[in-house]
């Protein structure tokens, strides 16, 4: 693809030279016209039939010069706009193909989520002989785990960060509402299930707990200025 892009680069650089060239060559012959209507001898015995020809003839370059920067100006124009319609619809194959694909695979990543929630407290927890063997198990789960996220990174795919995060009905799926004494109302209290977007563009919504309107948190704005506020 990078190749394909050099090329249509390096044949749009030889086209604009050439249409700088020529149009040069076009400038410098009215200038060279002008300055020969400039030197002509209107004596009574100049030709006024020839004048008035080289005069046509600078109106006419002068004319075609005019018709040529039109044509270039509306050349390039039609190219900048067929490279943004070509990028849309790659863009809009690559998200049709994700949303295709991905639903075979997010599962596996979710389900590594949530044996990662049951596997921390219990390695925190384990004190007998297996204790090492829980460890390194709930650090090999992060291993592939972390591989899987860098591999959608790697394709324009990342996830939505919604704890903490104002309710966005674009960006999130609410499956319930409880009230918190940690988060104000509105406020994505838990991530159930967590959401992907290609380059911007929602690929699966996060499925997420949200705050109540009887939470009694406070914003982490609100306690920025609060902080400072003592300071």
């Amino acid at each position: 693809m990078t190749q394909g892009n050099d090329e249509t680069s390096s044949g749009e650089d030889a086209l604009t030279a050439e249409i700088d060239k020529t149009m040069a060559e076009a400038e410098a012959a009215v200038k060279d016209m002008q300055d020969d209507d400039d030197v002509i001898d209107l004596d009574a015995d100049a030709n006024a039939a020839e004048l008035v020809e080289l005069r046509e003839r600078v109106e006419t370059l002068r004319g075609e010069l005019t018709g040529t920067k039109d044509k270039w100006i509306r050349a390039l124009a039609d190219l900048e706009n067929y490279k943004k319609r070509t990028k849309k619809e790659m863009d809009d194959a690559a998200l049709r193909t994700a949303k295709t694909l991905l639903p075979a695979f997010l599962p596996v990543l979710d389900n590594l989520e949530r044996a990662l929630e049951v596997a921390e407290p219990t390695a925190a927890n384990a004190s007998d002989e297996n204790a090492e063997n829980v460890r390194n198990l709930v650090q090999g789960i992060k291993m592939v785990r972390q591989e899987f996220l860098a591999a959608l990174v790697r394709n324009g795919i990342e996830p939505i960060d919604s704890v903490g995060k104002t309710f966005d009905p674009a960006m999130h799926d609410a499956l319930q509402q409880f009230d918190s004494p940690d988060f104000p109302p509105g406020v994505v209290i838990r991530e159930y299930e967590k959401g992907y977007v290609l380059k911007g563009r929602l690929l699966r919504p996060a499925r997420v707990i949200v705050a109540g309107a009887g939470s009694t948190g406070v914003a982490v704005e609100d306690e920025t200025q609060a902080d400072a506020a003592e300071d």
